[in-house]
């Protein structure tokens, strides 16, 4: 399911959207026809547009919350915005802080073992520490943790630091007996890893046990350290390697079954996949689908079109104008190019739009000609059939409700983008009418349209990073136009999710010390976008472009608030609650920033399915995590304090008091419609409290730590009404709750 339409969002005192505001048509569409006119979403509702509107997205290093293969929705305030994520069964999000212990286990059972491998381990027993130099999708962070188990006797924790981390500051982070990992470090020729950073890193491991490993890419700088080169293993025995643990039944410990395993690898199919040089994770997502095939759930058709060698096989041959599929007229060829863009939208789009790319290509062709086409051309089965596409049922949001329609996807999912890249890095010439015909997407007044005009600019700068650097991220990055911005973010959000990753993160870093707001402002953009797996350099960069350099106008300012709002969604809240509560007193910049980002997630609500009710999306993170409980009682404490922000806060806390309150009622109604408690007036001496008053509950007392703090509240729970104008019974009962002085969990804090 996926949302098409923009939907119109009312602040409720958050500060309003930026740009100029437009009013919307029927369709939920904006009605001016300039995009210029078009305003710029919020930090939160961009990362959810990007994920309901280009889902191919999806299971990248996106800032999304948990485990968002479950429908949910997203409140703030009065506005709604409805996003549907489902993941990927294998997320390829790197999580920063301990790794999984389904990843190392699925590692241990996967591992494919060589004798570049087995030096390295005895490399790390001896030195402790390791810097391994591998490109991206070579299998080299999966080495790295097997190594890790292997050398340490599977013994110790884990823990991936974020990229973004200061080489100098690696030591600081090392925990005893614990492995660590870097992934890709952020560095530059005026910041770079020096051995110096590894050497106290070995002090502090000497002291206390554990391990360190770099990994480092190509654009990784170095000065003195001695860097050992991957070499990963053969594809054939990768996928042997995966392909045991899959045909063993569900719960068995006997051994795989080797005769049939010989067979499936024995295969035609088998050999012509991996003598085409597939990548570690390809050979491992061909093992699965051999698996399926074995299991009688997967046709031999779709195991013979796997993977990103065959895609790049078929997409040769449509562009090439050789092979099973050439002599593909000009006007399908762009029709090709248009479901790339729009890989799993309506049908009527993609063709519209792909004839709108053939006019220019033709115009490209024969200049001197008037372009035109014939009105029917090609049949839709016949599109279809040459794109390898499947057409299918899906369902629109739109203001009048879900609504049924046809959507085009490639049955291969690489072939989206390596259409995108064949053509851009294979055919020179048709750059120029490729990037005239991005330039009216990205233009257009439709969010769905806009926003996969980006996406394509993204696949292109990944491509070419240093041609769209030029051709169109920094032109948007420091446009005045905010929507255009917030392309250049969207757009290097897709370039990072396309091997680009270290090449943004720096670049981000290099904005962030510059002068020029609107590149501030897209580097705030693209880090709400990043989120979790950036955590440590988002938090950084955005207190920079706060506290130095210019003073923030209006847009960066709301920019930078919203960004924390976005990132307090993600994965990674507890690490951003750290840092607003470590801002809190500090610099006046600093401080006032901490408020704002903290008081906008607090306003965020969040639908928990099956619940029947709306927690305060923080209220339900101090719940369950220790850690983010004490630093949201740290904030809160401070911002009613706060003088410039208290009223502000006392209106948030009331809006937690009262989702409390309607949780409470609904529940209540619930059970009394089903006999499940008396229904109102049998019997008023029983408590029917919900999950959120009682989270509630517990929360408050935390937050007296003075005898005016408690006043304050009692002040605010006597003054706060429910929407009917009245005090509700959980109004009364947080009331009560509150402790006759200082709570013993303050006093000691």
């Amino acid at each position: 399911m996926k949302n098409h339409q923009e939907h119109e969002h009312g602040r409720d005192g958050a500060g309003q959207d930026e740009g100029t505001g437009a009013e919307r048509d029927a369709e939920g569409h904006e009605e001016p026809p300039a995009q210029d006119e078009a305003p710029a979403p919020e930090a939160w509702e961009a990362v959810e547009q990007l994920f309901a509107l280009a889902p191919h997205l999806r299971g990248g290093r996106a800032n999304v919350m948990g485990d968002t293969r479950v429908s949910g929705d997203v409140v703030a305030g009065d506005k709604r915005f409805d996003v549907h994520l489902y993941g990927e069964t294998r997320s390829r999000l790197r999580p920063v802080g301990p790794v999984p212990a389904a990843e190392l286990d699925r590692v241990v059972r996967t591992f494919a073992p060589n004798r570049c491998y087995d030096q390295l381990c005895d490399d790390l027993a001896d030195q402790r520490v390791l810097v391994l130099r591998g490109r991206r999708g070579t299998g080299r962070r999966t080495a790295a943790l097997r190594m890790m188990l292997q050398v340490g006797k599977g013994a110790a924790e884990l823990i991936a630091l974020d990229p973004g981390t200061e080489p100098a500051e690696y030591a600081d982070h090392v925990l005893p007996g614990k492995a660590h990992l870097v992934m890709d470090p952020v560095t530059s020729e005026s910041g770079p890893l020096i051995d110096v950073h590894l050497h106290a890193v070995r002090r502090r491991l000497a002291d206390s046990g554990g391990l360190f490993v770099v990994i480092a890419g190509p654009g990784t700088v170095l000065e003195g350290v001695e860097a050992v080169d991957w070499t990963p293993p053969r594809p054939i025995d990768i996928v042997r390697a995966h392909l045991a643990p899959l045909v063993l039944p569900s719960g068995t410990s006997r051994p795989a079954d080797a005769a049939e395993i010989g067979r499936l690898l024995d295969m035609e199919v088998t050999a012509r996949f991996v003598s085409a040089g597939p990548s570690p994770q390809e050979a491992a997502g061909f093992a699965e689908l051999l698996a399926e095939y074995a299991a009688g759930r997967c046709a031999a058709e779709k195991l013979s079109g796997y993977g990103r060698t065959s895609a790049d096989a078929v997409v040769d041959a449509w562009f090439g104008g050789g092979g099973v599929d050439g002599g593909v007229p000009l006007r399908d060829k762009a029709f090709l190019i248009s479901l790339a863009a729009f890989d799993g939208s309506p049908y009527p789009l993609v063709a519209d739009l792909g004839d709108r790319l053939y006019g220019c290509l033709r115009a490209a062709e024969e200049p001197e000609q008037i372009v035109g086409y014939a009105v029917f051309g090609s049949s839709r089965a016949d599109r279809l059939a040459l794109a390898r596409a499947r057409e299918y049922a899906d369902e629109t949001d739109t203001p009048w409700g879900r609504l049924p329609e046809q959507v085009v996807a490639f049955e291969n999912s690489h072939l989206w983008s390596a259409v995108l890249r064949h053509v851009w890095t294979s055919h020179p010439a048709a750059r120029e009418p490729v990037l005239e015909w991005l330039d009216a997407l990205v233009a257009d007044r439709r969010a769905l349209v806009r926003l996969r005009g980006a996406v394509t600019a993204g696949v292109l700068a990944a491509t070419d990073f240093g041609y769209g650097f030029d051709r169109f991220l920094t032109r948007w990055a420091s446009s005045q136009v905010l929507m255009e911005r917030q392309l250049a973010a969207w757009a290097l959000y897709t370039a990072a999710d396309h091997g680009m990753d270290t090449v943004v993160r720096r670049l981000l870093s290099d904005w962030s010390r510059q002068s020029d707001l609107g590149r501030r402002w897209t580097v705030a953009r693209t880090y709400a976008l990043l989120g979790g797996t950036t955590v440590a350099t988002a938090l950084r960069d955005v207190g920079r472009m706060a506290a130095t350099g210019p003073v923030p106008d209006a847009a960066l300012q709301s920019a930078l608030e919203e960004t924390l709002d976005a990132l307090l969604q993600g994965p990674a809240a507890t690490a951003v609650l750290e840092r607003l509560a470590h801002w809190q007193g500090s610099q006046a910049p600093l401080n006032a920033l901490a408020a704002a980002g903290f008081l906008r997630g607090a306003r965020r609500r969040r639908y928990r399915p099956g619940a029947g009710a709306a927690w305060p999306r923080l209220l339900w993170l101090a719940d369950r995590d220790a850690a983010a409980r004490r630093h949201i009682v740290a904030l809160w404490r401070g911002v009613l304090g706060d003088r410039p922000v208290r009223d502000d806060a006392r209106d948030v806390l009331g809006r937690w008091v009262r989702a409390a309150g309607k949780a409470s009622a609904r529940v209540r109604a619930t059970g009394a419609a089903y006999g499940a408690v008396p229904a109102a007036g049998e019997s008023p001496d029983i408590e029917v409290v919900s999950d959120v008053e009682e989270a509630l509950r517990r929360l408050l007392p935390d937050l007296v730590g003075t005898a005016n703090e408690r006043d304050r509240l009692d002040y605010l729970l006597r003054r706060l009404r429910d929407d009917t104008g009245d005090v509700s019974p959980t109004i009364a009962r947080l009331r009560a709750a509150l402790p006759a002085g200082p709570s013993s969990a303050q006093l000691t804090s």
